[in-house]
Parts: C-alpha cells; structure tokens; sequence
C-alpha cells in the first residue's frame, strides 16, 4: 500500500473521531502525514502561541510558477484524507491541481477556534472563539501560505461538523474572505442555532455575488434537523448572488458522509472555475476569463492544464487541427517558461504536418527541460 493510500486511511478515521482522540494515535497519524504534507509552524501573534499548520502539494507535470487554487481546511490533522481523495481526482482530471492547507486545531483549542459563541450546554469546554480563529486565518496562516508557494486568487474554507459551522459563519459574516465554502454536516444547532437565526438579516446588509457553498448531512445525521433550515433561508434569498448546493446522503451518519460530501464539494466548487462545455473556441475561453477578471478585480489566466487539455481535445478532431494550435499557442503566450505548453504545441504542429515549427517548438521545450527524455526522442524522430 502507498504512502498516500496509508494517510488516507488514517486520516479518514481521524476525521470521525471525537475530541477524546487519544495522543498517541495523533502521534502515529502525524508522522504518516509528514510523508505527504510539509508541517509548517506558525508563531501566532494574534492567537498568542504556536500553530501547525500542515501543507499537501500535488506533484504535477505543470509548470512551478503555475499558481495554483488553495483549499483551507480546519482539523488539518485530518489533512490526509482530503489530500488522498483530491490527490486522485487530480490524477484522473477531475479535479485541477490545488494546495491544501490544514489548520491544526488542537484537543483543548478545538471548540473555542471553531465556535462563533458561547453556549450554555458546553460549560466545561472554552468556547466562542471563532472570531479571533479568523482573524488568525486571515491576517497570518493566508499571508504565510501567499508567500512560501504561488497562489491564484480562488481560495476554499472547507469544514465538517464544528468546521462546517465556522465554515457557514465565515460565508455569511465575512464573504469576502473566501471565494467559495464546504461545510460538512455543520453544527448549526450551536448557540441556539445562533447563526440561523442571524442568516436572513445578514443577506440585507452582506454582498455575496460570486460566492459558492456546499452544505451536506445525512438521513441517519443529528444535524439533519437543522441543515435544511440554511437551505431553507439560502433558497429564500436568491437575489443575493449566492451560489449553493445541499446534499442530503441517505443513510449516511455525521462521519460516514465524509467521503462522499468532501469530492461533491470540491467538484460543485471546481465546475465553477472551468468555462462552459459549449466554450469551444480559444476566443470564448479568453472572454470567459476576462469576466471572472472583471468579477474579482484580479487579473485570472486560463489554467495552463485545462488550455492543455481543450488542445488535444481539439487536436483529436481533424476539422478543429487550427483551434487545436491556436489553444496551445494561448499556453506558450501566459506561460513561456513551462517547457510542456512547447512540447505540446510541438505535437499538434507534427499533427498538422508542419515539421519545421514542431522542430522549433520541441527544441524550446528541451532548452527549457532538458532530461525530457519523450520530447528529445520526438525530436529525433523528426530530424
């Protein structure tokens, strides 16, 4: 079994337990994270101590400077899990290639970081400290991962149980913090299920066009009694521009949905970033990404592996052989220093039977990789 099958595992049963987990286990999963995750130290300023922070990268043929989309998950010891099943929906193309971040969130802090209130039936626990967890999100554990790895503008909060509500109360208190949420089985019972009662006047005075959640629990989950009053108020205020989507998994519990409602989550997120199935031309992907330039005030470049992909989609289509280059010519022009977008404008160009401009564009690719053993033999093969 591999490393990343083994973390799954361990990362799955961490993930449905409770707070009672006992250390060593903890101990045990950590050093099967660290073969898949760096572990990063924050020294909060804002928390007043030391945080782990634990930071999965996929390994992908994309170039290193491509930026990539972060998904920040709270209990981040449980980051293995997320990591497997994201890990293999990248490797099959479901999914494009993204940063996870696990924000650990420590037996005796868990409910007072994950919590917006305090409530009367948790006494014996601190509690209500949501707020500054936040603000220790925004103000150092974004800024951190901003500036040791290259980020692109779409950022996720992703949440299950005490998660899912902060993930919930982050969308409705502070909207522009992320681009889009998941909140898995959230506990929105809390507080007297404080933040359903909150919900619909925030919709008043909260702008959230372009914002995405998913919402999940399960016919046998204790929370299947409060979940569908949010997708109640999220129904009722559709002007807002919120995007959503509720899941309701039968015979699912609080923890047995996790599998399903983590890839359902991230893929009702991910469909979002991509151009419509009818955007077939390069000239429809380029305005596509201009909007979403426009929406977010950030300039946005088409991902360098779905131009990848729609190229050889194209390239398999001999009426579509031009578009096919023209797609793969829009990679060369945004990203010029991945030796890959040459080596694939070398091939549609072999395609189209244009030896001379494959030569050059497989000798561009080599001078920018030159242990691509497949290219250099490509090359061979034409000269």
């Amino acid at each position: 079994m591999n490393i990343l099958k083994t973390t799954f595992l361990i990362g799955a049963f961490l993930f449905g337990l409770e707070e009672g987990k006992s250390q060593s286990t903890i101990s045990l999963s950590q050093q099967a994270i660290l073969k898949i995750a760096n572990l990063k130290i924050i020294h909060s300023k804002i928390l007043k101590q030391k945080r782990k922070i634990f930071i999965y990268k996929p390994k992908t043929d994309i170039h290193a400077e491509t930026p990539l989309p972060v998904l920040y998950m709270m209990d981040g010891e449980s980051i293995a899990m997320v990591a497997g099943i994201v890990d293999s929906s990248i490797n099959n193309g479901d999914f494009p290639p993204m940063i996870i971040v696990g924000i650990a969130n420590y037996k005796d802090e868990r409910t007072n970081d994950l919590t917006p209130t305090t409530d009367q039936h948790f006494s014996t626990s601190k509690s209500g400290g949501g707020e500054l967890f936040l603000k220790f999100v925004k103000d150092e554990v974004i800024p951190f991962v901003n500036n040791e790895y290259k980020t692109s503008n779409e950022k996720i909060l992703f949440g299950h149980s005490f998660g899912g509500l902060m993930s919930a109360y982050s969308l409705m208190m502070y909207p522009e913090l992320f681009n889009s949420y998941v909140a898995v089985s959230p506990s929105l019972w809390w507080g007297n299920e404080f933040l359903l009662q909150k919900a619909d006047s925030l919709f008043k005075i909260k702008n959230y066009t372009n914002k995405n959640i998913f919402i999940s629990d399960g016919t046998e989950d204790p929370n299947f009694k409060f979940v569908p009053k949010f997708d109640s108020l999220l129904q009722k205020n559709k002007k807002s521009g919120l995007e959503h989507k509720y899941v309701t998994y039968a015979n699912e519990t609080h923890n047995s949905q996790l599998f399903k409602a983590t890839q359902d989550g991230i893929r009702f997120i991910v469909e979002k970033w991509k151009p419509a199935k009818t955007d077939t031309t390069v000239e429809m992907v380029i305005k596509f990404y201009e909007n979403r330039s426009k929406q977010s005030g950030l300039q946005e470049l088409p991902p360098e592996q779905l131009i990848n992909t729609m190229g050889y989609i194209c390239l398999s289509i001999p009426s579509k052989l031009d578009e096919a280059v023209k797609f793969f010519q829009l990679n060369v022009k945004n990203y010029p220093s991945s030796f890959k977008v040459f080596d694939s404008l070398g091939d549609a160009f072999v395609v189209k039977k244009d030896k001379a401009k494959a030569i050059i564009a497989y000798k561009k690719a080599i001078l920018l990789n030159p242990k691509s053993v497949e290219t250099i033999n490509k090359l061979k093969a034409l000269e």
